[in-house]
């Protein structure tokens, strides 16, 4: 199965196992929360258990077998299913392992499913005992359905050539594309009409747009997200010093358009940017203050400390890759994190 196809295949019910292959991070992402989504959200601390093969405290396979069939009170009250979710591993599984996973698939406990995130030298024996979700890269008509899906679910228009036009703009990118159609929902909320004008206004096809989601994440405390965005930069060869600059730069915008007096027209020919951007500049902006008092004298810090690891960088104190390790880690712990599941 598709990755896209999952939310379809769900309405019919849940699969007893589930197995990500594929190496599009931003559809693994939503293959995760999509089947996350089918627990309401007041039962996942009880239906909802994460586990890992790797690492100091890792679980074993006769461990996951046990959460899955392990009765949970929740369940008992009316809950519909328990999830459990097991992180990426490489390493194949020993014969004990498999054999314990195909007796366990062959009788599934009928309220769980498992989830493997992401596997290597295990991925065929499981693609024969679990649903294989692919989540390599959309096709253009893939991406097609889902935007004009999204749009009509919302009730918005946006006709077919505007939805081709975007999917190009986003580089057949399901993370972009996906970032741009709610910034394109939330701009028309108003006439409930997405036009091309609107793409060539919100949504511009370079680096800065992407720093930008970058940003925005780090704004929000989402640190997942802006790890993703910088891990996809960076697997597309952009420069680090590239992205470090844009970041900066990013900024040094949301700075001085905190603490402009001027009117909108004297803001955009001062910073050279679009309606659009000002619109999404002031987005971040009011969202933080609203959240945070201190949000201007934070973001004013932060120029500080960027402008500091700028001045290292010309002298060869550091390297790009170092500056923008330290830059994105200072303006995680600045924003701070979302706490709790999601």
């Amino acid at each position: 199965m598709r990755a896209l196809d999952l939310e379809r295949e769900l309405k019919k019910g849940c699969a007893p196992g589930y197995v990500i292959t594929g190496d599009d991070e931003y559809l693994k992402r939503f293959v995760k929360e999509s089947l996350l989504a089918t627990i309401p959200r007041e039962e996942r601390m009880f239906s909802y258990i994460p586990l890992d093969l790797n690492g100091q405290n890792k679980a074993t396979i006769a461990s996951v077998l046990s959460a899955a069939e392990t009765y949970t009170m929740m369940l008992g009250g009316g809950a519909s299913k328990k999830m459990i979710s097991i992180a990426p591993f490489e390493q194949d599984l020993s014969k004990t392992d498999k054999d314990l996973l195909k007796d366990y698939f062959e009788n599934p406990a009928p309220d769980s499913f498992i989830l493997f995130e992401g596997v290597d030298k295990a991925e065929d024996f499981l693609i024969g005992i679990c649903t294989e979700v692919d989540c390599s890269k959309c096709t253009d008509t893939e991406l097609y359905i889902f935007v004009d899906k999204k749009r009509a679910t919302a009730g918005y228009k946006m006709d077919a050539q505007t939805i081709k036009d975007l999917i190009k703009l986003c580089n057949n990118d399901f993370g972009r594309v996906m970032t741009e159609v709610d910034k394109l929902l939330m701009y028309a909320y108003d006439t409930k009409v997405i036009t091309n004008e609107m793409l060539a206004l919100l949504v511009p096809a370079n680096v800065d747009i992407q720093v930008f989601e970058l940003t925005n994440a780090l704004s929000s405390g989402d640190a997942t997200k802006a790890i993703d965005i910088l891990n996809r930069l960076k697997m597309r060869d952009v420069d680090e010093r590239v992205i470090f600059n844009s970041l900066c730069s990013t900024y040094r915008k949301l700075f001085q358009i905190a603490r402009a007096k001027s009117s909108d027209e004297v803001i955009l020919n001062a910073l050279k940017i679009s309606n659009g951007a000002l619109f999404m500049n002031r987005k971040i902006i009011n969202q933080n203050r609203a959240k945070d008092l201190q949000y201007i004298p934070k973001l004013k810090d932060a120029i500080k400390y960027l402008s500091k690891l700028e001045g290292q960088l010309k002298s060869f104190e550091i390297d790009e890759s170092k500056a923008l390790d330290l830059a994105v880690s200072y303006l995680i712990k600045m924003q701070g994190t979302k706490n709790g599941r999601k």
